[in-house]
């Protein structure tokens, strides 16, 4: 509260309760409440940042071993002769995802699609 003082100019007085008004600090109380807030915000952030960086790890864990099976698998496959075989469609990226038996089946499908375009 700005009391009047004898002697000074208005002018003085109205600057001056602009700059206490602007430069007041918010009473403690609501500051302490609004710090609290943003502390429980910023844990809750936290946890659930932790909980999406452990779903996605576990993903790419997951993930990471069913290439890593498929990998073996295929390198399994190889030296029974079976690839030597195949055409250069089954040789494809697309077909390096599939089992053997899935494997067999799309190349039987290529070929009877090659055979109604006159291909084969």
């Amino acid at each position: 509260m700005i009391l009047e003082e004898p002697g000074l100019s208005p002018d003085y007085m109205s600057i001056r309760t602009i700059l206490e008004r602007l430069f007041t600090p918010p009473p403690s109380e609501d500051l302490r409440e609004r710090i609290e807030k943003l502390e429980k915000r910023m844990q809750g952030i936290d946890i659930e940042w932790t909980d999406v960086y452990d779903k996605f790890r576990n993903l790419h864990l997951r993930v990471a071993r069913r290439v890593k099976v498929l990998e073996e698998s295929s390198s399994q496959e190889e030296p029974q002769g079976e690839e030597s075989e195949a055409t250069p469609e089954a040789q494809s990226p697309m077909f390096t995802s599939l089992s053997p038996r899935a494997q067999e089946v799309q190349r039987q499908i290529l070929q009877r699609r090659n055979r109604g375009n006159g291909g084969e």
